[in-house]
C-alpha cells in the first residue's frame, strides 16, 4: 500500500482534486510523519503544523464549493528559513520577524499551497551545517555524520525522508542542487532573476536565486509555474524523448574538480540514457573550472561581507564557521573584484558561444559523497574549482537530477544546463531522464 507521505505533488494533487483524499488528511498524516522522523532529521527548524491543519481545513472548505486552485491546491510545503513568512520569525540568518510574505510564498499561499514551517538551513545562507552550529542542524538521511549538502540542506532533508512533497531553497553558488545531490531529490537553480527575491534573505545579491526542490522534475515544473505564470507552462511542456537534442559533455570540469571515478561513471551513464531517447551526445570544452571559481569567490565574498559586516561583530548567536566564511570577505581586494566582474563577461561569451553549437550542457554537481560534518574545513569551497558555481555566474538555469548511488549507498546526481530563459528544457530533459531510469519520485529513504 502507497502512503501517502511517499507521493508527490502531481499524484496528490490529481487525488485531492478528485476529492479522494481530503487537505487535512493528507496534513495529519505528513504531521504524523514529521513527529515519527523529528529526532532522526532535524529538518524543521520552525514548525507550523496548527496553521497548517487551519489552513488545510480551509482549502477543503472551497473544494466543497466548487474552488480549486490549481495543482498546488492544498499542496504541503516547507520554506527554507531564509524565506520571510509574515509574523514568523526567521531564527537561522540572524533573528527578525518579518511584517510580509517573500513573494515567492505569496505566490505559493495563492495556488493553495499548505506551508508546513521553515526548514533548516546553514546560518546566514553560507557554508554547509557544521559542527559548532548553536541549533541542530539537518541531518543526512543516510548517513547523520556526513553533511546533507549546502546552505537548502533542511529542505532536501525534508523531501528526501517524505516530511513534505515540495519545498523551496535558495542557491547562490549550488545551495539548491548541492544537497539535492547528496539527498537524491531534484533541485532546479531557475535561471537568474527569473523568480524574485523579494523578501528572502540576501547573502550575494548579484548571485542569489530562489529555487524549487522536490523529488522529481515535473512536481519542480508545478512549483515554478505557480510563482512564475506564463502563457505555456512548464508542466505541460514536458517529453520523454530527446530526438535531435545535441548534448555538450563537459566532462574536463568533472576532471578539474577531482570527481571520483565512480562519480564521472554516473554522469556518463546518464549521457547514455540521454543519448538512448534521441539525443547527440559530444564532449565540449569550456574555460578551466577553476576560472569560474576565481570569479564567483571575491564577487560573493564580498557581497555577503559587505551585508553582514555589522552581523560578524555583533550577533553572538553566529556559529564559529559562518563568522569564519563570511570574515574571509574582509580580505577581499576591491581590485580583484573589478577584475572578477570584467571576467564574468568573457565566461558569460564562451558559454553564449557554446549554445551555437549545442543545446545544453551536462556534467556533474558535487565530485564526491558528501563528506562527514567533523571533518569539514569552514574555507574548504576557496581551495578547489566548484562545479555548482559556473550556473550562477553566467546565470543560466541548472538542475539537478539523482543519477544513482555510491558503492557505499550515498546518492549521486548529474547537471543540467540550458541557456538562459530556457528553464523548461531542463525540466522536459530532467523528465525524460526520469521517465526512462523508472524514477518513482518516492522518498528513498522512508523507513521511521
Amino acid at each position: 500500500m502507497t502512503e501517502l507521505y511517499q507521493l508527490g505533488i502531481h499524484a496528490l494533487s490529481g487525488l485531492i482534486a478528485t476529492r479522494k483524499i481530503s487537505v487535512l488528511e493528507l496534513t495529519d498524516a505528513l504531521i504524523a510523519r514529521c513527529s515519527a522522523l523529528d529526532e532522526l532529521t532535524c529538518a524543521f527548524i520552525t514548525p507550523m503544523f496548527g496553521t497548517a491543519c487551519e489552513t488545510a481545513r480551509a482549502r477543503d472548505a472551497e473544494l466543497a464549493n466548487g474552488q480549486l486552485r490549481g495543482p498546488l491546491h492544498g499542496i504541503p510545503i516547507g520554506l527554507k528559513d531564509a524565506i520571510d513568512v509574515a509574523e514568523i520569525q526567521t531564527r537561522l540568518c540572524g533573528t527578525y520577524t518579518p511584517e510580509l510574505h517573500a513573494e515567492v510564498w505569496r505566490s505559493l499561499d495563492a495556488a493553495g499551497a499548505v506551508l508546513m514551517g521553515k526548514l533548516h538551513c546553514a546560518s546566514y545562507c553560507l557554508g554547509a551545517p557544521g559542527t559548532g552550529d548553536l541549533i541542530s542542524f539537518a541531518r543526512h538521511p543516510v548517513n547523520p555524520a556526513c553533511t546533507p549538502g549546502a546552505s537548502s540542506s533542511g529542505s532536501a532533508v525534508a523531501l528526501a525522508t517524505g516530511l513534505v512533497p515540495a519545498a523551496l531553497g535558495t542557491d547562490t553558488g549550488g545551495s539548491v542542487r548541492i544537497p539535492a545531490a547528496f539527498c537524491g531529490i531534484v533541485g532546479l537553480k531557475p535561471t537568474n532573476g527569473l523568480l524574485s527575491r523579494d523578501g528572502v534573505f540576501p547573502l550575494a545579491p548579484s548571485l542569489d536565486q530562489v529555487g524549487p526542490m522536490a523529488r522529481s522534475s515535473r512536481d519542480c515544473a508545478i512549483l515554478l509555474d505557480a510563482m512564475t505564470p506564463r502563457s505555456a507552462p512548464y508542466a505541460v511542456d514536458l517529453t520523454v524523448r530527446l530526438d535531435g537534442l545535441r548534448v555538450g559533455y563537459v566532462s574536463h570540469f568533472d576532471t578539474e574538480a577531482g570527481a571520483t571515478a565512480e562519480h564521472i561513471k554516473a554522469v556518463e551513464d546518464a549521457l547514455a540514457v540521454l543519448k538512448s531517447l534521441g539525443a547527440v551526445v559530444e564532449e565540449v570544452t569550456l574555460p578551466p573550472l577553476q576560472n569560474f571559481t576565481d570569479c564567483f569567490l571575491p564577487l560573493m565574498l564580498s557581497e555577503a561581507y559587505s551585508l553582514h559586516a555589522k552581523s560578524v561583530a555583533h550577533d553572538t548567536t553566529m556559529p564559529l564557521n559562518t563568522r569564519t566564511r563570511l570574515q574571509a570577505g574582509a580580505t577581499i581586494d576591491p581590485a580583484d573584484v573589478t577584475r572578477a566582474r570584467a571576467r564574468v563577461g568573457d565566461l558569460i561569451r564562451a558559454v553564449d558561444t557554446m549554445w551555437e553549437r549545442v543545446d545544453l550542457l551536462v556534467f556533474g554537481v558535487v565530485p564526491g559523497d558528501p563528506p562527514r560534518i567533523d571533518t569539514i574545513d569552514p574555507l574548504a569551497y576557496m581551495h578547489a574549482p566548484m562545479l555548482a558555481v559556473p550556473a550562477n555566474l553566467v546565470g543560466t538555469p541548472a538542475v539537478s537530477v539523482p543519477c544513482g548511488v555510491s558503492k557505499v549507498g550515498l546518492p549521486m546526481g548529474f547537471q543540467i544546463l540550458a541557456p538562459r530563459l530556457d528553464d523548461d528544457m531542463v525540466l522536459r530533459v530532467a523528465h525524460a531522464y526520469e521517465t526512462a531510469t523508472c524514477q518513482t519520485g518516492r522518498p528513498l529513504f522512508p523507513a521511521t
